[in-house]
C-alpha cells in the first residue's frame, strides 16, 4: 500500500513525540524514513494492461460494432493514462520533505528551499533520538524555524 498525501503548510510543530501540521497528528515513533527529494513517483498500474488486452480482445473479435469501440475506448485510455503517468513522473521535480510511516502511508510537504528541506530533518532526527519537550515551529513558506534544538548556521 503505497499512499502519498501532498501537504503546503506554514503550520508545521514538532512537540513531544508528536509532529503535527493542517488538521493530522503524526507519532515520531511511527516514521520508519525521511527524506527530502522529489515527491515519490507513481507507480504503474498493471491493470492497464489488462485493461489493453480487453480492448485488442474486443477489436478482435467480430461480433458487434459496440464491442469495437468499447475496445477502442479501452485502448485510447491505456496510452492517455501511460501518457500522463510519464509526464507527472518526469516533469514533477518540486522538492518536498518525504515522512514514510511504517503503515507505507508517506506524507509529502513541498519547500522550495532545499536547503531548507536538510535542516528540517536535522531537527527531525534530533528530535527521533532525544526526546526533546519543547514546541519547534517550522514555516515551510519563509524557510523559518523557530526554537529549534540544534544550532543551524548562527542561528538556534
Amino acid at each position: 500500500m503505497d499512499e502519498s498525501k501532498k501537504i503546503n503548510t506554514s503550520n508545521f510543530k514538532i512537540e513531544n513525540n508528536i509532529i503535527s501540521f493542517n488538521k493530522t497528528l503524526l507519532q515520531i515513533s511511527n516514521i520508519s524514513h525521511v527524506s527530502a527529494e522529489p515527491a515519490p513517483k507513481k507507480k504503474f498500474n498493471y491493470w492497464a494492461i489488462v485493461l489493453m488486452i480487453i480492448g485488442i480482445f474486443f477489436i478482435g473479435i467480430d461480433i458487434s460494432r459496440f464491442l469495437k469501440n468499447i475496445g477502442i475506448f479501452f485502448i485510447i485510455a491505456v496510452i492517455v493514462y501511460v501518457v500522463l503517468l510519464i509526464k507527472f513522473n518526469y516533469e514533477n521535480n518540486d522538492m518536498y520533505l518525504n515522512i514514510f510511516l511504517n503503515s507505507g502511508k508517506v506524507y509529502c510537504i513541498y519547500c522550495h528551499s532545499m536547503e531548507f528541506l536538510e535542516q528540517v530533518m536535522e531537527v527531525i532526527e534530533y528530535c527521533i533520538n532525544n526526546h526533546y519537550i519543547q514546541e519547534i515551529n517550522v514555516d515551510f513558506y519563509r524557510c523559518k524555524l523557530s526554537n529549534a534544538p540544534i544550532i543551524i548556521g548562527n542561528e538556534n
